[in-house]
């Protein structure tokens, strides 16, 4: 009787390890199969981070602490992953410019000031990019007063061009003023009972405000517009691409297969990096929806 629960145990165990190995195998060619397919296609597999504020407290879904995003950077440094900009992306794409190994972008929304106080001393340190999209009439506001509250307050215009000129941190559009809800519309979206042209002047006119004053600070013009909330349609998506935008960040969760095609730049998928997250985890398991979605 003793023998026969030893054995059963060490079956079990044995059965066990069997199974370990084939997950892990079955993963590996998840893996292999990705890469194989972008070699085939000339595609370029492309993993965009989503990040909202990195700061000590109130962890969650949009709030990690600097901490974790120091981690996410020795990660991708020990991996040979290098961060690019949603410029050289661009580039790639329309004038053939080439891209280093193993690309990633990692995607800042909205401008709070712990980007300045956090990640950006962490991006000098490890020598990283960052793509962020500003609102810009928080912007406007917080660089009229002395607030650099580390729960709501956001980066001024002295702050985003000290960053610009880094040469780390990359400055794109995600609307003037309609990051919000309110008077039934949502964010960037159509309104009900709204027409074309209302619609496409209001999204027009916010836009380009804040086109103008990022020129004016940087001297550069953003080429890629970050969807509030990720709430958009193709109207909404023609009239960015009027507005001469060549790429567009969604909220759409997984990782972009990118070809030599423009209208790959468009609706690019990202990947929420959140508490407790961890960046390896986040990656390999946007690589298998990548997998499924292009069997």
């Amino acid at each position: 009787m003793y023998k026969k629960i030893i054995n059963d145990h060490r079956l079990k165990i044995f059965l066990l390890a069997v199974l370990f190995s084939l997950l892990t195998i079955s993963i590996a060619r998840s893996l292999i199969d990705i890469y194989a397919v972008s070699s085939n296609r000339q595609l370029v597999c492309v993993p965009i981070l989503m990040y909202h504020q990195v700061k000590n407290s109130n962890f969650g879904k949009d709030v990690i602490s600097p901490y974790e995003f120091e981690s996410d950077l020795k990660y991708l440094s020990e991996n040979e992953y290098n961060t690019i900009t949603m410029s050289q992306l661009i580039d790639y794409v329309y004038d053939g410019k080439q891209l280093p190994e193993n690309p990633i972008i990692l995607s800042f929304d909205d401008g709070y000031i712990s980007i300045y106080k956090y990640v950006f001393p962490l991006l000098k340190e490890y020598n990283k990019k960052i793509v962020l999209s500003i609102v810009g009439k928080s912007t406007d506001d917080y660089s009229k007063v002395s607030d650099d509250n580390i729960n709501y307050a956001v980066i001024t215009w002295e702050q985003i061009y000290e960053m610009d000129q880094s040469g780390l941190v990359e400055i794109q559009n995600h609307t003037y003023n309609l990051h919000r809800i309110r008077n039934g519309r949502y964010g960037c979206y159509k309104m009900e009972n709204e027409s074309t042209a209302q619609y496409e002047a209001v999204i027009t006119e916010d836009i380009n405000t804040l086109q103008e004053k990022i020129m004016s600070v940087t001297n550069k013009v953003p080429n890629t517009f970050t969807y509030p909330y990720g709430k958009y349609n193709d109207l909404t998506e023609s009239i960015i691409k009027k507005l001469g935008f060549k790429a567009t960040l969604s909220c759409t969760y997984g990782v972009n297969l990118i070809s030599k095609d423009p209208e790959s730049l468009y609706g690019l998928k990202r990947i929420c990096r959140s508490h407790n997250q961890p960046i390896d985890k986040l990656i390999q398991g946007g690589l298998k929806t990548l997998k499924y979605n292009n069997k």
